[in-house]
């Protein structure tokens, strides 16, 4: 369920990310420019889906209960 999880936050921050850039350029929020904030975000999204996929196929070891 978490790599779900990893993996939908990623997604939603890479069609964020897009989302800003191509429409919201110009558009300023606070300090930062609509242009730069999306590709940041696009950026830490696609790191988000590479270690969730990454990550998919390992097994955690189990905590032991001593």
């Amino acid at each position: 369920m978490k790599i779900r999880f990893e993996l939908m936050i990623g997604i939603l921050l890479v069609v964020g990310g897009a989302g800003l850039w191509l429409f919201a350029r110009d558009a300023e929020f606070f300090w930062f420019r609509g242009g730069p904030l999306g590709v940041i975000l696009a950026i830490i999204g696609a790191f988000d889906i590479v270690n969730a996929v990454r990550t998919r196929g390992t097994v955690t070891p189990e905590r032991r209960h001593d």
